[in-house]
């Protein structure tokens, strides 16, 4: 596999990832909206659907971070590094 077919192939990952994210988030509005909807339509009391957007709430800012803050920053650009190098010297060693 050459340079470019792993760099593709990383990209292609991390472009998934990121649309993986906008659906969780588009999901989690939606959902929140019609729960928090059913809650004051219903019973316009005690605010429930809030635990439910907290508790996803803290879902969607862990998925956020994995996917912007933590992927393709130059500490994880050197671990693949390093890991391809030593996948390489234990071919070479095997010759």
């Amino acid at each position: 596999m050459t340079d470019r077919d792993e760099k593709y192939k990383i990209a292609r990952k991390r472009a998934k990832d990121k649309l993986d994210f906008l659906r969780h988030l588009v999901t989690y509005v939606i959902v929140i909206a019609f729960l928090a909807f059913i809650n004051n339509r219903t019973w316009g009391g005690y605010q429930w659907w809030l635990w439910a957007a907290l508790g996803w709430g803290i879902g969607i800012v862990s998925h956020f971070f994995q996917v912007y803050a933590f992927k393709g920053s130059a500490f994880e650009d050197r671990m693949i590094e390093r890991e391809l190098e030593r996948m390489d010297d234990s071919d070479n060693s095997k010759l």
